[in-house]
């Protein structure tokens, strides 16, 4: 080999080495901004969950713990009814937790399924779900509530808290309730966020659609926004808002949150599947997603916890004023479709329906809260079982029957 062979695998070598220690050099760049986004993920989940751990024990020292008709099995006062729901829910491989209630009496609560197959646990009345969308009412409730105290309107504009959004002059509170606001925007953030950092990935990712103004289109993020301007105007964040101004003055002893999985007894697993009734692939909703659906579908709830605190929101009890309530949910609006985080059901009542990590979640109300029913379920894959095994249909057709029946028998 001549010296100018040597020199020209001189130069390669020296390339390959450059090109290695570049590679490497990046690859170690990678690393180590990956081993940073998983601390920060871990030390906001920490923080996140230490927080909603203080709210939820000042909140449980300063309820009455007593236990509920909801909290309890029921004797069966309609044998008729109960034999035909019961059938219905089994026809659907229903596993969860079901609850009727004709004028504030209990007339069917019964519990179906898994909890925790893994650890041999059945579904009780008092086992708490993933309530997913139905969150929404509850978060319309706290914004009703700012509004009687004068912390703002409804018809305030969404630049007055979120100028950075773009047409944000152009839509109220009030529209962002009934999912008019043409507001856009998936909250999927690829780290984990402070409830802070929440707000400010909703803000950045928001996006305004003069053209879809006044229009319904179903939107989750217009409830996150809703709930980082009851942080601005109150200077609480939204946990200590929902323990303080809902559960405890409720006495809800089954209600929490999905960050306090570990430490909440009678939390349910959700399951997978092609049709309910498998057990046998648990799926757990990561703390990424559950910080992101802040405001909008991160509450564990039993159906009885579910139907007292819609009962409440409709019939005003947690309001200043009682009036509220119907200036929430637009009562007297005979077109209204959505408004303060329900549907309304005709003329008969209201209703909310949610899906999502596996869980589905159903309540039909009447217009003065005595009349309700609430299924809840921890074994839904909306990918695949939707719509065949979803009882929502059930439910409202339930709803309507024991509305109207004089008498069940």
């Amino acid at each position: 080999m001549n010296t100018r062979n040597l020199g020209h695998w001189a130069v390669l070598l020296a390339v390959i080495l450059g090109i290695g220690g570049v590679v490497y050099g990046m690859h170690s760049i990678d690393s180590k901004d990956e081993q940073e986004i998983t601390k920060a993920n871990k030390a906001n989940a920490k923080q996140t969950k230490q927080d909603i751990a203080s709210d939820a024990l000042k909140s449980q020292q300063q309820r009455t713990h007593l236990k509920t008709s909801f909290d309890k099995k029921q004797v069966t006062v309609a044998p008729q009814f109960t034999a035909k729901l019961t059938r219905e829910l089994k026809t659907k491989k229903f596993s969860g937790s079901a609850l009727v209630v004709k004028n504030n009496r209990i007339v069917y609560q019964r519990a179906f399924g898994k909890a925790n197959a893994k650890k041999k646990r059945a579904n009780k009345v008092t086992s708490q779900f993933l309530i997913n969308s139905l969150q929404k009412s509850l978060t319309g409730m706290l914004i009703m509530q700012a509004v009687q105290e004068g912390k703002l309107q409804l018809t305030d504009r969404l630049s007055q808290y979120y100028p950075s959004i773009h047409h944000s002059g152009r839509i109220t509170l009030r529209q962002m309730l009934n999912m008019e606001g043409g507001l856009t925007g998936d909250m999927a953030p690829t780290t984990t966020l402070t409830e802070d950092g929440v707000y400010k990935y909703a803000v950045q990712t928001a996006k305004i659609n003069p053209k879809r103004i006044n229009t319904f289109n179903y939107q989750p993020i217009s409830y996150v926004l809703l709930a980082g301007i009851l942080h601005q105007v109150t200077h609480e964040s939204y946990y200590k808002l929902f323990y303080q101004q809902l559960v405890t003055p409720l006495d809800l002893n089954h209600t929490s949150f999905a960050q306090l999985r570990s430490q909440t007894k009678g939390m349910t697993v959700g399951y997978s599947g092609t049709t309910p009734g498998d057990f046998t692939t648990p799926k757990l909703p990561s703390m990424r997603d559950m910080e992101a659906q802040l405001a909008t579908g991160n509450v564990t709830m039993s159906t009885g916890d579910m139907f007292r605190a819609e009962r409440a929101i409709i019939q005003g009890n947690l309001l200043p004023s009682k009036a509220g309530a119907n200036v929430l949910h637009e009562a007297a609006n005979q077109k209204a479709y959505y408004a303060g985080g329900m549907y309304h059901l005709d003329r008969l009542g209201y209703y909310g329906h949610g899906v999502g990590d596996f869980y589905e979640g159903t309540f039909v109300m009447s217009r003065d809260g005595k009349t309700g029913v609430v299924f809840l379920s921890n074994n839904f894959y909306k990918k695949t079982m939707w719509p065949d095994w979803s009882t929502e249909e059930l439910a409202i057709s339930t709803f309507k029957h024991v509305l109207a029946a004089p008498k069940l028998k």
